[in-house]
């Protein structure tokens, strides 16, 4: 049994909602949500397919942000093979260097190390530092990424082990060994 009083409520409450439906989405009035955006100027599209720039090569200075400073770092040179080295590498790899300034451009100090922040890549994938006893890139006994305050310019070499018969492609450089997100890369060659 249907309370009485209900269909005179409720006839009125529907109707009006009936003459409401057919506004929604007609071409009276238009919603800024359901605009497309709006732009100014010609923009080109991206592809999404479209390659990343390529990295600068080796000789480019690169700004990159490290914690609380920003470092200008230039790889110089690589040498490959690193001869007269004394390097000891692995059965059926070459000692790789790579030669490098760091600029500390400011504001804050900047404390690393170098085998932790750079890193040399060839065609079977990163390459493991090594330690240089005596040569054109011997490893320091203080390393030239530590206490690097602002202003200060160091220039430095990291040597790896790379396959024998592979040549790098490709060096990078990671802020705080890669903890700080921002990543710089020169190619090789």
């Amino acid at each position: 049994m249907r309370p009485r009083g209900t269909t005179g409520v409720l006839v009125p409450a529907l109707a009006v909602c009936a003459l409401a439906l057919p506004g929604c989405g007609s071409s009276g009035a238009t919603s800024p949500i359901l605009q497309p955006p709006r732009t100014t100027g010609h923009l080109q599209p991206v592809p999404a397919d479209h390659p990343p720039p390529s990295p600068p090569s080796v000789g480019t200075a690169q700004r990159v942000p490290a914690p609380g400073t920003t470092l200008v770092v230039k790889v110089a040179l690589v040498i490959d093979p690193l001869r007269d080295s004394g390097a000891s590498v692995p059965q059926g790899t070459k000692p790789v260097g790579v030669v490098v300034s760091v600029r500390n451009a400011g504001p804050g100090s900047y404390d690393s190390s170098a085998t932790g922040d750079f890193s040399l890549v060839s065609s079977t994938g990163r390459a493991s530092p090594v330690y240089v006893p005596s040569g054109q890139c011997k490893t320091p006994l203080q390393d030239f990424m530590n206490e690097l305050s602002a202003g200060v310019l160091r220039t430095g070499c990291v040597a790896f082990a790379i396959p024998t018969g592979q040549a790098p492609t490709a060096v990078r450089f990671s802020p705080g060994g890669g903890s700080s997100g921002h990543t710089a890369s020169w190619k090789v060659g």
